[in-house]
């Protein structure tokens, strides 16, 4: 399977550790896709700053293509990390820089077997345009008239709902059904998942692990459930949502474990 990303990457700062982590829902998405042992590529901008220089030396020597992204004269997107009372807090410092896609992109987009975009991408304009299945990233937007907008060019979407109890994502996850989108998954952190495909809610318990740094999670929850989804060999498809929630659940697990959204930090670039 081969997969695409579409979209951001962020550097994330840890002043207090002295250290920066490559991050950004689709460079993220990407990576996960390369530790499953899959062939991913990552679509997006890089700044031409030391912090760029960075985040794409780190997507390459993990195997991730970026042959096709596009570099502009300015900082690469970065965000700081700082503890306040316990609870992490992150400050914007540089945002992430508008994706344009040419027709040549699409066509290159569309050789993929799955593309994943979220609400970050700035390529909502081309999804009619995108011919291979998408999945798409919600993240925690709860809005009717993004999803009527959205959901029915689209073939999965991901939702983060972990303040919501169960009524409310089945209800979250139909309306989004409801808007055109028929495949719809939902991640809770410590409060696990749900998924919804074809008019069948699906419940999933989280494995309670200690997290050393819960960034990313989302991100590898989702590359994991619609890898193994559009993937799956089991014979029925209520079997292939099953293994797809155990498979997510157990890999964003895993990811907590490590500092970032993936490790493989650096020194810091102030």
């Amino acid at each position: 399977m081969k997969i695409i990303a579409i979209g951001d990457n962020v550097v994330d700062l840890y002043p207090a550790d002295k250290k920066m982590f490559l991050g950004g829902h689709a460079a993220n998405t990407a990576v996960f896709a390369t530790m499953m042992g899959l062939e991913a590529a990552y679509f997006g901008t890089f700044g031409n700053d030391a912090r760029g220089d960075f985040a794409r030396r780190t997507l390459s020597e993990l195997g991730v293509d970026i042959s096709h992204s596009l570099q502009y004269d300015g900082p690469n997107a970065f965000t700081t990390m700082r503890l306040s009372d316990g609870k992490r807090q992150k400050t914007v410092g540089e945002p992430v820089q508008e994706l344009r896609l040419s027709p040549d992109d699409i066509a290159y987009i569309n050789t993929f077997d799955l593309v994943y975009l979220n609400n970050e991408s700035g390529a909502d304009a081309f999804l009619s345009a995108i011919t291979a299945p998408k999945v798409y990233d919600f993240s925690t937007i709860d809005d009717d008239h993004v999803f009527k907008k959205i959901a029915p060019q689209i073939d999965l979407a991901y939702l983060s709902g972990k303040a919501k109890s169960d009524d409310d994502v089945e209800a979250l996850c139909r309306r989004v059904a409801a808007a055109g989108c028929d495949q719809v998954v939902c991640s809770r952190g410590l409060r696990g998942s749900a998924a919804l495909v074809k008019d069948t809610m699906s419940w999933q318990q989280a494995l309670g692990v200690k997290a050393v740094d819960p960034l990313g999670a989302g991100d590898a929850y989702i590359t994991s459930f619609a890898a193994t989804l559009y993937s799956s060999t089991k014979p029925t498809l209520d079997a292939k949502v099953s293994e797809s929630l155990s498979h997510a659940t157990k890999f964003s697990s895993a990811q907590v474990r490590v500092p970032g959204s993936f490790g493989h930090g650096a020194a810091l670039i102030a």
